[in-house]
């Protein structure tokens, strides 16, 4: 049956701009398979429209068939006609999801299960694109967070090493012909420069194998726990990362329990979804506390790397039978702190970063230009 038989006016829209967008598409968008199969923003997309189609009135099956246009890449097309084709055999949405691992893991799949199980399929799939939309959000902030300064250091790296290999060899010919007295700045900045001309293959290696070795290990248990904990010792950057995987946490948490599923399955599918070290280690224990029989409060107590105020939130939530609703709030209010703090590094490190680079490029130069100064007084007199 053609979607164009329906007089719904959202689908309508959809379809329209769909074709004026793949109009404006050039040889260079076309479908390229770089990552993984689906991005974060290509979940957030599909469970949002999807519940929001529902929601204006078509049937899951037309929904999907509009839905379908919306998409660029042929795979995740490819994908939305298998789930298609499910539904017409008549599976339902989630056991079709769990069949694709590789794109939907158990969080969509258990979220979507007890939707169904209480009719509330199209809310569900709303709440999880807003889900991933919101974990969208909390990626770009942390992203903001680091990006910065390492691309700062990154490019005075740069600067530093095309000064040390192409400007300072140059008045270090000139010095050898005066054969003069160097002060002991200019002398220093010299055998650096020479020793990064000799041995800088060796060094590029050097941070190549680095590299190469921490993306082999980087999910092996004992690199995890390690970076993870000198991270949390870095001042500033620490607490804000774990405040942004608490809220994360919060977030998962909340909605599983908004879909009525059990506490301890709940806590169980948010630990593999999150993948900071402490906090992933720290929902097992509390899970296996939790199946003892210790409440929730107590249990995440007794890991002592949750703060007080998510404590609290807890234990209200425990005693008044709304932990769900408590712990979106958590979650937001750990997102603002973090935006805050995100937002007075950014301003702090700006400035310092400027001057820390501007003041060894200015060492540089004036360890270069000092005996030249030198000489020149020398030649006058």
């Amino acid at each position: 049956m053609k979607i164009e038989s329906y007089s719904n006016p959202y689908a309508s829209n959809i379809t329209a701009s769909t074709r004026q967008k793949s109009e404006k598409e050039s040889i260079w968008e076309k479908d390229i398979q770089l990552g993984p199969p689906w991005s974060m923003k290509d979940k957030q997309q599909f469970f949002y429209l999807l519940g929001t189609l529902i929601q204006s009135g078509l049937g899951i099956l037309d929904a999907l068939i509009v839905l379908k246009d919306q998409f660029n890449k042929k795979r995740i097309q490819g994908k939305i006609a298998e789930i298609q084709h499910g539904l017409e055999a008549g599976l339902s949405l989630s056991n079709i999801l769990e069949s694709m691992p590789a794109y939907f893991n158990s969080f969509d799949v258990q979220s979507l299960r007890m939707g169904e199980k209480t009719g509330r399929l199209a809310e569900m799939l709303d709440e999880l694109g807003q889900f991933y939309q919101k974990r969208l959000e909390l990626k770009r902030k942390l992203t903001q967070a680091l990006s910065y300064p390492v691309s700062v250091i990154f490019v005075a790296g740069l600067v530093l090493a095309f000064m040390l290999n192409f400007v300072v060899p140059m008045f270090q010919d000139i010095f050898k012909r005066f054969d003069a007295d160097l002060p002991p700045v200019t002398n220093g900045i010299l055998a650096l420069s020479t020793f990064l001309q000799q041995n800088g293959g060796i060094i590029l290696l050097c941070i190549a194998f680095i590299v190469g070795t921490v993306l082999l290990v980087r999910k092996k248990e004992i690199f995890r726990r390690g970076s993870a904990w000198l991270l949390m010792k870095i001042p500033f950057f620490g607490p804000m990362i774990l405040k942004l995987h608490l809220a994360r946490m919060a977030y998962s948490l909340g909605l599983l329990l908004t879909a009525k599923v059990n506490l301890d399955q709940a806590l169980e599918i948010t630990s593999k979804l999150i993948s900071f070290y402490p906090i992933q280690v720290a929902l097992v224990k509390v899970k296996e506390e939790v199946i003892q029989g210790v409440s929730f409060f107590q249990a995440l107590h007794n890991q002592g790397l949750f703060p007080s105020y998510i404590l609290q939130m807890v234990k209200v939530g425990e005693k008044t039978a709304k932990l769900d609703e408590l712990l979106a709030r958590t979650a937001n209010q750990l997102e603002a702190e973090s935006q805050s703090t995100i937002g007075q590094l950014t301003q702090f490190l700006e400035p310092v970063l400027i001057i820390v680079l501007g003041g060894m490029v200015a060492v540089i130069l004036v360890a270069m230009y000092l005996p030249m100064f030198e000489l020149g007084n020398a030649v006058l007199k």
